[in-house]
């Protein structure tokens, strides 16, 4: 049977390895966000392009322009 000390020195270690799991674990989950984040703003820009493209594109806007 252990004593004292060692049962102290092996929670201490377990204690440590959560904390580097957990630590370990949010930067992934802050990586991962930061990726989503900006692939939405990718995918936001070119939606919006792809509306200036069309609208550009229509009959009616090129209409408005020659009456200016």
């Amino acid at each position: 049977m252990k004593d004292l000390n060692e049962l102290n020195i092996e929670i201490e270690l377990i204690k440590k390895d959560i904390n580097d799991i957990k630590n370990n674990h949010l930067h992934h989950i802050e990586k991962d966000m930061r990726d989503v984040k900006i692939e939405v703003f990718r995918f936001k820009y070119a939606i919006w392009g792809a509306l200036l493209i069309f609208i550009l594109a229509t009959d009616n806007f090129k209409e408005l322009l020659r009456l200016l």
